[in-house]
């Protein structure tokens, strides 16, 4: 869902928005603006757009290229993906997409990765959960909610950022 959200659409496309948000196309545009582009690269005109940023070795400096899996560890990040891609059959490229690099400021901290306190640099990355439910025929949503969110902690050196793969840790917010 998050790839369908954020796949930048053309000025003569409406917005996948429209179907879930009831607001005016000025409101919906500046949403779409805190969006971190994410790209198929599949066939289709944003794929066909992507494929051309990623095998372009000036214009994949800005980008990750991510297996549509979870998990982390194996992901290939900015002048690497050109060679990536060309190690594998086209075929295989629409299991891939392809997302801008997000860029948060670094802030110095301690966390606890592995059982070992490390202190230093950290970033977060905030993850928030949906639940959407909805009859393909009829567009109609019959359920759409939040269902709870996901905080992960990782060195600002580090590219990856999987739990799983042990690149980050979870951590939890405090609202103040």
């Amino acid at each position: 869902m998050q790839q369908v959200l954020a796949t930048p659409t053309s000025p003569e496309a409406s917005s996948i928005l429209n179907r879930f948000i009831n607001n005016s196309q000025t409101e919906i545009e500046e949403l779409e603006k805190t969006f971190t582009n994410i790209f198929p690269l599949d066939e289709s005109p944003s794929g066909l757009q992507a494929r051309k940023l990623a095998t372009d070795p000036q214009h994949c400096k800005g980008y990750v290229l991510k297996p549509q899996r979870e998990g982390g560890g194996n992901n290939t990040y900015r002048t690497a993906i050109p060679p990536f891609l060309k190690s594998l059959p086209e075929t295989h490229w629409k299991s891939y997409i392809l997302m801008e690099i997000i860029t948060p400021p670094p802030v110095h901290n301690i966390i606890l990765r592995n059982g070992v306190l490390e202190q230093g640099g950290v970033i977060c990355e905030l993850g928030i959960y949906g639940t959407c439910l909805w009859d393909q025929e009829t567009k109609e949503v019959l359920h759409n909610e939040e269902a709870g969110y996901l905080l992960r902690t990782k060195g600002d050196k580090s590219e990856e950022g999987g739990v799983a793969a042990g690149f980050g840790s979870m951590d939890s917010c405090q609202l103040v």
